[in-house]
């Protein structure tokens, strides 16, 4: 319980903006943990993004200011982590080079005029997506959102083939079992079912679009680029998340 305590102050710390006292907190021996207790990073996440939505509907806030709200709000709380891999992916795979090209793009800090393009894109969507919402909407499905889109990443860090040069490779994925791989699902399965006692269908809806949407979307960055990253799993993570946000806002 110990290394898992000391795993989550790690995981939230490092994928996570909020201060905290346990930022120092790091012990390489429980490194491969982090992404076990990944999926409750989100719970708290998701909280906070929840209980925005309650107060914004609460104190009638105008719609259009909400939804710039809830839009932004996974990204400030994350500090645009995953953002920064999404945006990453899209230069380099909408850039339409040979794979070495692409991977090359990958790895550059600067930004290019299609990661410009594909964050106007998701933000767009976003806002689109909460501006479109009803007011009485079951906001606690954001929790749901989070937790599932992380166990999903975690999962893909665990068992997809990375590349050379990603921080995945190496002694980190040789520290992962497959018991950390079966936990990751009994936790995927376990959010899916508090979404249902929480949210009803709709809990269960969102759960699925975005696990659909991590898995396609991942599925496309990985088969473009020949091989997983940090960046890849950004990219998937953003756009799940969207997917669920989409799904909550349609059913």
């Amino acid at each position: 319980m110990k290394k898992l305590i000391k795993a989550f102050c790690m995981s939230f710390s490092m994928f996570c903006a909020i201060p905290t006292p346990f930022s120092h907190v790091w012990e390489d021996s429980v490194r491969s943990l982090m992404l076990v207790v990944f999926p409750f990073v989100g719970m708290v996440i998701g909280a906070i993004w929840s209980l925005t939505a309650f107060l914004l509907d609460k104190i009638s806030c105008p719609d259009m200011f909400s939804a710039a709200v809830l839009a932004l709000m996974p990204f400030l709380l994350t500090g645009g982590i995953h953002l920064d891999g999404y945006m990453d992916c899209c230069d380099a795979i909408f850039s339409r080079r040979p794979l070495e090209k692409k991977r090359e793009i990958l790895k550059d800090s600067h930004v290019g005029s299609f990661a410009v393009i594909a964050l106007s894109v998701l933000m767009l969507f976003s806002f689109a997506a909460f501006a479109s919402a009803d007011g009485s909407k079951n906001m606690l499905a954001l929790i749901f959102i989070c937790m599932t889109s992380r166990a999903c990443s975690a999962i893909g860090v665990s068992t997809l083939r990375p590349m050379g040069h990603s921080e995945y490779a190496g002694s980190f994925q040789q520290g992962i079992s497959k018991g950390n791989v079966a936990a990751l699902v009994i936790i995927l399965l376990l959010t899916a079912t508090f979404a249902y006692l929480v949210c009803g269908f709709s809990g269960i809806i969102c759960c699925a679009a975005t696990i659909i949407g991590y898995i396609l979307c991942t599925a496309y960055a990985f088969k473009n680029l020949d091989g997983f990253s940090g960046d890849v799993t950004g990219f998937g993570h953003t756009l799940a998340e969207l997917f669920g946000i989409v799904a909550l806002t349609v059913i």
